[in-house]
């Protein structure tokens, strides 16, 4: 089923333009419990498409976040409502040039299965850090229908030279069954840690003591060479001399060209991390051996990193 809502925001200062959010919400209860896509779409007044980040709620819950596309869409899967009615909204936080929007309210109603597995939760979802920071997130993983193992955690879309990390990246969750048949779930947590890593100085490096040793090494071979064949009068010993020479300055040539490179230059730099936006999707499995339960949905971060501080 689909919803559509649309508010407009007002403008509240001068350099800035209205917005309009609009919010499509499709469910699908092919798994343990529905899964919601959330679907929002910023405009503006003026000309060109508003960028940042969209928050989906419900009620208090933050449901997660999402950056907007080159053409104004942020769109985010979600499995974590409980079965009941919700409503939802999204919320446009706005920039420099536009000012923030939010969603007329839309109505979703969750429901639940009978089939065991779990869901994943991140919160928050929207992380910021300069360059060389680290940020963290707690992920929930609960449990449905009698699950009871051990789930574990990972992530992917990171950007090089950057690491994430959970602490436990095992996470017990477990359903259990007690007086009258009723059953009792109890959630697992774990911290993940995104650490990036700032560029390396590129230091200029001089010569060092002793950098003429290898010269000297070829260059006084090279001298006798060419005084022994001044003062040789046979063909054998000029030739094996000559040879000689040519060896010499070969070797000399290629030492003094490597080292150099190395004393003027060094080795190459750290780049550090990138400055940019990413998606960083929180990857979750329990496996037996024989069988391996996935959620639903997968919940994703969006990691901004700016310069870094000088």
């Amino acid at each position: 089923m689909l919803f559509l809502g649309m508010v407009a925001g007002a403008a509240t200062a001068e350099n800035t333009a209205a917005t309009q959010t609009t919010l499509t919400v499709a469910t699908d209860n092919a798994g343990p419990r529905t899964r919601a896509t959330l679907t929002a779409h910023v405009s503006a007044d003026q000309t060109g498409s508003p960028s940042g980040v969209v928050n989906f709620r419900s009620g208090e819950t933050d449901l997660g976040s999402a950056l907007l596309d080159s053409e104004g869409n942020a769109s985010l899967q979600t499995d974590v409502l409980p079965a009941g009615a919700h409503q939802v909204v999204a919320v446009y936080q706005g920039q420099s040039a536009y000012e923030s929007s939010t969603s007329r309210i839309e109505h979703l109603q969750a429901n639940v299965s009978t089939v065991a597995g779990f869901t994943v939760a991140a919160t928050p979802t929207s992380l910021s850090t300069a360059v060389g920071g680290f940020v963290s997130s707690v992920v929930t993983v609960t449990p449905v229908n009698g699950f009871n193992a051990y789930v574990s955690l990972s992530c992917s879309g990171l950007p090089i030279n950057a690491i994430c990390t959970f602490t436990p990246v095992n996470v017990p969750a477990a359903c259990t069954t007690i007086a009258g048949g009723a059953e009792t779930c109890t959630p697992g947590t774990s911290v993940m840690q995104i650490q990036t890593q700032t560029p390396s100085p590129i230091a200029a490096v001089g010569t060092r003591d002793g950098g003429g040793i290898p010269r000297y090494a070829f260059v006084f071979p090279a001298v006798f060479g060419l005084a022994g064949l001044g003062l040789s009068k046979r063909r054998a010993w000029r030739n094996l001399l000559l040879a000689m020479l040519v060896f010499s300055g070969a070797m000399g040539m290629t030492a003094c060209s490597e080292r150099y490179n190395y004393l003027n230059h060094g080795p190459p730099g750290n780049p550090g991390t990138p400055v940019g936006s990413y998606t960083i999707t929180i990857q979750a499995q329990s496996s037996t051996g024989a069988q391996t339960t996935t959620p639903p949905t997968l919940p994703q971060i969006t990691l901004t990193l700016t310069a870094p501080k000088t």
